[in-house]
């Protein structure tokens, strides 16, 4: 059981690693295209940028408005957040993390429920044009 727990988070942090990686890359790419050094301030090379814009949104300062459904609104990222991380457990990798004979269609299935939380954030925002 334990060791069970400790690949799903050793997974879940090679996952955000990789995707820290893959914005730093692109950031890389637009900086090139765009003729500018792109970001080489924050640490060597820029590795730490990402971290930094990460622990900048998380200490950013929660603004809800007053007439928000506020449920919706603040659940509806950590729905999304949650379920994409969810999702990439039964995409097949070279060690098996979920062993399911479905695991396309649950691939599927967690996708379309990402779309409810797109919803709830715009029902959420109690906003007359979020749900066109």
């Amino acid at each position: 059981m334990v060791l069970w727990v400790i690949t799903y988070l050793l997974f879940i942090l090679i996952l955000l690693l990789m995707v820290a990686f893959l914005v730093l890359l692109e950031r890389k790419v637009l900086g090139l295209v765009q003729f500018r050094k792109g970001p080489n301030i924050v640490g060597i090379y820029g590795i730490v940028q990402t971290i930094v814009d990460g622990v900048k949104l998380i200490l950013k300062n929660l603004m809800v408005l007053m007439n928000v459904r506020k449920f919706f609104f603040l659940l509806a990222p950590i729905l999304s957040f949650i379920l994409s991380l969810i999702n990439w457990f039964f995409i097949p990798t070279p060690f098996i993390l979920v062993n399911s004979k479905f695991g396309i269609l649950i691939t599927l299935v967690i996708s379309s429920l990402l779309v409810y939380s797109t919803l709830w954030a715009g029902w959420g925002s109690n906003n007359i044009y979020s749900l066109i």
